[in-house]
């Protein structure tokens, strides 16, 4: 996002519900139209420049994405990070460092509540739909934007059982494991993590929102709305989902993880 939207803010990460991650025929990331299945991804805040250079990027203008308004549910960034420019991030050290050096001094969280954003621009492919394998260059591209986005509270259940299916983690040596997500501390040998059950796994459908009040907000500030609360977890997919990344009115873009929404 530093790269292709250089005056971008974050704003926090978001459930896309009713929509599932692929890789299409092209290699890229996608998000399809499916019940019970979502999408995690990161918000942000891009004004009309940025908005113009990623529809660039995302080949908007060769069909390749089309961009779509709609309706996530958001957790807000802590105050460390909320509207922060993604330049300040990076040149912080990103989002890990941030997070350790807030934790090192003390800081406290405080808790803001979940709420649904309407009006989310969200870039999707409908003309390239079949679930495919990812360009070999892609991968490495993905597995980036994974450490940021694990480090900005994406759940690592979602990984596992959503991007790993077709984006495989990057080889710790000696460990087999992905070593770009879970760095072991200086000093100390890592160990294997616990497996969970994914809580995709339990099959409670995800309940539709609540009427909600609209709020408009002159452009390029981003229009939101608040509703009753979070869906329940939908069932696990069949097959993997993006990570999702996001615009001005905040937006998920899915073709690239950079900080990258939700790409993804």
């Amino acid at each position: 996002m530093k790269r292709r939207c250089p005056n971008s803010k974050y704003i926090g990460r978001a459930r896309l519900t009713n929509y599932r991650w692929q890789i299409n025929e092209r290699g890229y990331a996608n998000v399809l139209e499916e019940d019970g299945h979502w999408v995690d991804g990161l918000v942000y805040e891009i004004n009309p420049v940025d908005e113009a250079k990623l529809d660039i990027n995302e080949g908007v203008s060769k069909n390749a994405y089309m961009k779509r308004s709609l309706k996530v549910h958001l957790h807000r960034a802590p105050s460390t990070l909320y509207r922060r420019p993604v330049s300040w991030i990076v040149n912080q050290g990103g989002p890990a460092k941030i997070a350790r050096q807030a934790k090192a001094d003390g800081h406290k969280y405080a808790e803001h509540q979940e709420h649904w954003v309407q009006d989310v621009l969200v870039y999707i492919s409908l003309n390239y739909i079949q679930d495919s394998a990812p360009k070999e260059e892609y991968v490495n591209r993905i597995n980036l934007g994974l450490a940021d986005a694990k480090a900005l509270g994406m759940d690592q259940d979602y990984i596992s059982n959503c991007i790993r299916p077709s984006i495989p983690a990057p080889e710790a040596k000696g460990t087999g494991e992905r070593d770009i997500l879970n760095p072991a501390p200086r000093g100390q040998k890592r160990t294997a993590s616990p497996r969970i059950p994914s809580p995709a796994r339990r099959g409670h459908p995800p309940s539709s929102p609540g009427k909600q009040s609209r709020q408009a907000t002159q452009s390029p500030a981003p229009r939101r709305r608040a509703n009753s609360g979070p869906p329940p977890l939908p069932p696990r997919p069949s097959s993997a989902r993006p990570v999702v990344r996001y615009s001005d009115v905040p937006v998920i873009v899915v073709e690239e993880f950079s900080y990258s929404t939700y790409s993804a």
